[in-house]
């Protein structure tokens, strides 16, 4: 197959990406997660702020009594407890669903609710896959960490506003969970959704230059898993991808910056630098 005609096959693909994520959105499996998720909106934004600046990593957060009544859970011995405002009040103590008791561990309840598993990869990769993308990506200077993440978060990217570059990756995830996510993180990278302009290789004086662009937060999202959706694709990994680009694709005005062109040259540069 030559080169033009991988390009349609993977624009194809991408038509075929978006078009599931639109008709997801009008799912009752979408619908679960969002009415799931609204039964949390209990406590004022100022309160929620209040509770991320103590742990960003929160995942849902509520009141003993909260958890007892509605959804018939405990807090664990030895919780974490939050601070925020009561009205007429000092401060009360909220704890995240994390380290809260009930006839389900955490992440079986919200796995529960939500309808699915958050970051669910099925397909295997070949053995030492991970580590030999992890390794080639490290060769460019680029650290590659592993961090207890909370629910939602499979991984991130430092900007250049943060410091030095890093891709962290969720402590105890799959291989496959993780390949997909540190993709994902490193089209961002060469998006140039990060603001580094450019790299260098260790030992040798190889540059990759990197794109430079500005464009809105769902915009990257929409580029940076897309490029991963056709990488996992082509591995043999099936990701979520259409559900999560479903939240995104709620506004298709965040399509007119997207660039398959630049998506699909991405998804080429990553697999030659580090596949």
């Amino acid at each position: 197959m030559n080169q033009q005609n991988e390009e349609i096959n993977d624009r194809f693909s991408i038509d075929a990406l978006f078009r599931q994520a639109i008709d997801f959105r009008n799912s009752s499996e979408f619908t679960q997660f969002f009415n799931f998720i609204a039964r949390f909106r209990h406590y004022s934004r100022y309160n929620t702020m209040l509770v991320y600046l103590q742990n960003r990593d929160i995942t849902f957060f509520g009141s003993r009594s909260y958890w007892r009544k509605h959804w018939d859970r405990g807090i664990q011995k030895g919780a974490r407890p939050y601070l925020i405002l009561t009205p007429g009040g000092p401060v009360s103590l909220v704890f995240d669903v994390m380290e809260t008791t009930g006839y389900q561990d955490p992440e079986a309840f919200l796995e529960k609710g939500l309808g699915r598993k958050w970051d669910e990869v099925k397909g295997s990769l070949p053995i030492g896959k991970l580590k030999l993308v992890i390794f080639k990506t490290e060769s460019w200077g680029i650290p590659v960490l592993r961090k207890p993440l909370s629910y939602f978060e499979g991984g991130h990217i430092t900007t250049l506003i943060s410091g030095r570059l890093e891709i962290c990756l969720k402590e105890g995830a799959s291989d496959e969970e993780n390949f997909s996510v540190l993709v994902h993180e490193l089209a961002h990278l060469l998006l140039g959704h990060s603001g580094h302009p450019l790299i260098y290789h260790k030992g040798n004086k190889k540059t990759l230059v990197l794109n430079q662009r500005q464009i809105s937060k769902p915009s990257m999202e929409l580029e940076a898993e897309t490029v991963s959706f056709l990488i996992c694709c082509k591995m043999g990994l099936e990701t979520r991808s259409a559900e999560y680009l479903a939240v995104y694709l709620q506004n298709t005005e965040v399509l007119k910056d997207f660039s398959y062109e630049l998506v699909i040259k991405t998804a080429d540069r990553v697999e030659k630098l580090f596949m």
